[in-house]
């Protein structure tokens, strides 16, 4: 179980970004967040990850709580450009933290031929894709999905997320942030919105 207890965030002076959420994702289960452009999805999806520290609150996995990053959770963005080393091959991406076995490769799409090329050579949907396929090594047990579907073409969106209840239905749990509140609505029986700091 990854669970985020009352958690509390301020970027600096400002005013509270998240105000006590608390929020549990469970192996195999999908949950759907929504909310206004900056209600704060993406900094609770990130304190989740453990990319960010909060203010107030633990994040804890299995009832053990940690301040450190958390490799078993991966964050995935819509703007996968920015998520790998421009001057590394796809190659080097894909195979950073793990040795993909052809089945998901297969899977997600990602063909061999792109190995040799740099990620600005591939389109936007390719190379989520990629860092899609770098995300799911066999120690991630659950996945912080923001956006990460939102800037590609309904097909390539189909196909990724289909490949992904797969992979939920054997233990990943996911936590899916979006504004396509007809997407949340297909894909996540559990849907929460955020909006003033806090979870309705």
């Amino acid at each position: 179980m990854l669970e985020a207890r009352d958690i509390h965030f301020a970027y600096r002076q400002q005013a509270p970004v998240l105000s006590g959420v608390s929020l549990s994702l469970a192996p195999s289960q999908i949950i759907g967040l929504a909310g206004r452009s900056g209600s704060g999805k993406s900094t609770l999806g990130r304190i989740m990850a453990g990319y960010l520290q909060p203010g107030r609150g633990v994040v804890a996995i299995d009832g053990a709580t940690t301040t450190s990053g958390r490799s078993s959770v991966q964050y995935l963005h819509q703007s996968s450009i920015f998520a790998v080393d421009p001057r590394w091959r796809i190659g080097r991406i894909v195979e950073e933290d793990w040795q993909p076995d052809e089945a998901t490769r297969k899977a997600l799409g990602v063909s061999r031929a792109w190995y040799d090329r740099y990620p600005h050579e591939i389109s936007g949907g390719e190379l989520q894709r990629v860092t899609l396929l770098r995300a799911l090594s066999p120690q991630t047990r659950y996945l912080i999905a923001d956006e990460i579907t939102a800037m590609l073409d309904p097909i390539t969106q189909a196909e990724i997320w289909r490949f992904l209840l797969t992979r939920c239905a054997v233990g990943l749990g996911i936590l899916a942030i979006s504004h396509d509140a007809p997407l949340l609505a297909r894909i996540a029986p559990q849907r929460h919105t955020l909006s003033s700091g806090q979870l309705r």
